[in-house]
């Protein structure tokens, strides 16, 4: 007999795990599904755009002016991201971009569909202008592509982010500084365009609309201008008196929301005939 305590019974050892068949290794391919209809494309870039890009402010009156700080970048790199948001939006949303165009020309005549500057107009207004109901522009979906953009070109599209409509009263040009100041008619606000071309045909006095992006401390006109003659800017002003009237709205709010009525307002008066 011994004093030696009773060891506890060893449990059994568990059975040992029966191998995976070969099939159940297997992985399980997956299959690619169906493809995307033009709707859910857009809806997907929407809801991505939406994740990085804010909603614009419910009032546009309180909005103060920003003053555009981007790394540096050349007309060159401006003007080959242009040319992939061109693509992408044609590529991507086809349909969508023709039905913008033809919302665009809605009351233009024949001869003004098929004028080259005014189908290049309506393509800026489509990249740059043209909001969906949550606010989101084809460059914004652009940018929330996930293009592996980098240096100047990363901050091109920065800057076309930026881009706006501007109606100027010009006070000054100096051909030599390639440099147009004037006052932004719409937003109340002094403003400089920076460009090779515009100072060469832009008096005091004159009226231009156009789309610009951040260009250092000033903006850089892109796409096609609109020139109005100096003597022409007591109609202008009258224009846009009734054309804010008509849509309820004020002029601070017609480039965010009414960029093509506002276009083709200037646009008739630059090439009415003068009595």
């Amino acid at each position: 007999m011994t004093d030696t305590p009773e060891q506890p019974a060893t449990p059994p050892a568990d059975p040992p795990a029966t191998p995976a068949s070969r099939a159940d290794s297997r992985r399980k391919r997956r299959g690619t599904g169906p493809f995307l209809t033009s709707e859910q494309e857009i809806a997907q870039a929407q809801a991505a755009a939406r994740a990085r890009t804010p909603a614009p402010a419910a009032s546009l009156t309180t909005e103060q002016p920003i003053t555009p700080k981007f790394g540096r970048y050349e007309r060159a790199d401006f003007e080959r991201v242009e040319t992939m948001l061109a693509s992408f939006a044609t590529r991507r949303f086809g349909p969508f971009v023709a039905q913008v165009m033809n919302g665009f020309f809605g009351g233009s005549t024949p001869a003004e569909k098929n004028n080259a500057d005014l189908r290049a107009a309506a393509q800026t207004f489509c990249l740059y202008g043209y909001r969906d109901p949550k606010g989101i522009r084809l460059v914004d979906m652009f940018a929330s592509a996930g293009l592996p953009l980098e240096g100047r070109q990363r901050a091109a599209l920065d800057a076309c982010l930026q881009a706006r409509l501007l109606l100027v009263a010009v006070d000054d040009v100096h051909v030599g500084k390639q440099r147009v100041r004037g006052k932004d008619l719409l937003r109340d606000e002094p403003v400089t365009l920076t460009d090779a071309n515009m100072p060469q045909v832009l008096r005091p006095g004159d009226r231009v609309l156009t789309w610009t992006i951040p260009w250092g401390t000033s903006w850089q006109p892109i796409g096609v201008g609109q020139r109005l003659e100096a003597r022409r800017a007591g109609v202008l002003d009258r224009g846009l008196e009734t054309l804010c009237n008509g849509l309820r709205a004020v002029r601070r709010e017609l480039p965010e929301r009414h960029g093509p009525n506002l276009f083709w307002l200037v646009h008739r008066i630059a090439n009415a005939p003068v009595g």
